[in-house]
C-alpha cells in the first residue's frame, strides 16, 4: 500500500439523481436503492475524518457540473455515478467525462465499465482467457430453437446490472419457455437477451481492492455466500436484492466470511485477481461465483463499482477483513488519487 497523504483533499460526491436512477421503481424500493442516500453518507463519513466534501448530482448539462468542481475546488471526485440520464449503459460516461476533466476519480474507469455491463462481452472475454463461465448464447430475436444449450438455462437482460430483470421465472426448462422469456426481455427492456446455462450450487462473490501496479497490487476480502434458505432456483432477483417487502428478500442470507474450506478459498481468491488483471480493474470491484454439482468453480460476473453503502456486501467484507466502513472509503479514495488522473 503505497502512503498518500489526503489531508485537505476536496473532494466532490458525484452520484446519479434520485430522478433519474430510481424513475418508473416501486416507490416502496427507493430508500433501498436511493443513491443520493449512500452520497450523504459518504460525504458525511468524509467530513467525519477531516476531509472537506460535498455531494453534486449529475445534470443533464454537464458544463455546469464542470463549473461546480472548479468552483468547489475539487482535488478528487468520489464516483458513484450509476445511471447517467438515466441509462445504466451511460455508466462508462461520467466516468469518461472526469477524464476529460483530468480529476482524479473513485473506481474503475470507462473501458472495464462498459465491458462488464456488456454481459456478452464479458462472457466472451473471459472464455478468451480462459476462465470458467456458463455457456450461453444471445439473442437480438426469439430464436426457432436454444442450440447447444442445456437445460435448465436462465434469462437475462444484456446490458443491465443490480439484477434488472432477473425473477424467479427467469429459469427456464425447455425451449417453448426459453422463446417466452426470451420476448419478454426483448420486449420489456428493449436490448438483447443472454441466455446462460444454469449453475445451480453454491454463490460466492470476493471483493478485490488495489489498482494491479507494483504499488497498489490487487488483494481480496474475505469470500462471502450467498446462503440461499427455500428459494426453488436460487436466484438473487431484483426483488430479493431490493425489496425488503417481497417474500424473497428474506430467503438470501450472506455469510461473509463464508464457511468454506482453505483450498476452495484459494481457487476463489484467485480466479478473482487473475478477473481484475483480465478486465484492467481498479478502486474496488465484485466478482460473483457459482459451483455445479461436482464443485467446479464458474465466474457468472464481474462487477466494477459495486455498491459501498454501509450495508452492501463489499463493506461487510471490509469489516470481515478488519476494514472498518470510513477507512475503506478512505482507502477506495487513496487508491483513486494513487492513480491520478487518466
Amino acid at each position: 500500500m503505497t502512503p498518500l497523504d489526503l489531508s485537505g483533499k476536496r473532494v466532490a460526491v458525484l452520484y446519479t439523481s434520485v430522478e433519474e436512477s430510481l424513475a418508473g421503481v416501486d416507490a416502496r424500493m427507493r430508500e433501498t436503492m436511493d443513491l443520493a442516500v449512500n452520497a450523504r453518507v459518504i460525504t458525511d463519513a468524509l467530513n467525519r475524518v477531516g476531509l472537506p466534501a460535498r455531494f453534486f448530482t449529475f445534470p443533464r448539462d454537464v458544463v455546469t457540473l464542470a463549473d461546480a468542481f472548479r468552483s468547489f475546488g475539487a482535488d478528487a471526485v468520489y464516483n458513484l455515478s450509476e445511471c447517467p440520464h438515466n441509462s445504466a449503459q451511460k455508466e462508462p460516461h461520467a466516468a469518461a467525462f472526469l477524464e476529460l476533466l483530468r480529476l482524479p476519480y473513485t473506481g474503475n474507469g470507462p473501458m472495464p465499465l462498459a465491458v462488464c455491463n456488456n454481459k456478452a462481452l464479458a462472457k466472451r472475454v473471459l472464455s478468451a482467457h480462459g476462465l470458467p463461465t456458463p455457456g450461453f448464447r444471445l439473442y437480438s430475436s426469439v430464436p426457432e430453437e436454444a442450440s447447444g444449450l442445456s437445460f435448465p438455462a436462465i434469462v437475462k437482460p444484456a446490458k443491465e446490472d443490480g439484477s434488472a430483470g432477473i425473477t424467479e421465472e427467469s429459469v427456464v426448462e425447455d425451449e417453448t419457455r426459453l422463446k417466452e422469456r426470451v420476448a419478454h426481455v426483448i420486449e420489456r427492456y428493449n436490448q438483447e437477451a443472454i441466455v446462460e446455462e444454469f449453475v445451480g450450487g453454491r454463490e460466492f462473490n470476493v471483493a478485490v481492492l488495489g489498482n494491479g501496479t507494483a504499488e497498489d497490487p490487487y488483494r481480496t476480502l474475505p469470500p462471502a455466500e450467498l446462503v440461499y434458505r427455500n428459494a426453488r432456483w436460487r436466484v438473487c432477483s431484483f426483488e430479493s436484492k431490493w425489496d425488503p417487502a417481497h417474500p424473497s428478500y428474506a430467503e438470501i442470507a450472506p455469510e461473509c466470511p463464508a464457511r468454506i474450506p482453505e483450498s476452495l478459498r484459494a481457487r476463489l481468491t484467485e480466479l478473482t485477481i487473475e478477473c481484475a488483471r483480465v478486465f484492467g480493474l481498479c478502486g474496488y470491484a465484485r466478482v460473483d461465483f457459482r459451483t455445479d454439482g461436482n464443485g467446479r468453480l464458474f465466474v457468472l460476473e464481474v462487477n466494477p463499482n459495486p455498491d459501498i453503502s454501509a450495508d452492501a456486501g463489499l463493506s461487510r467484507a471490509a469489516r470481515a477483513g478488519g476494514l472498518s466502513y470510513e477507512a475503506l472509503l478512505l482507502e477506495i479514495l487513496r487508491l483513486g488519487l494513487a492513480r491520478g488522473a487518466r
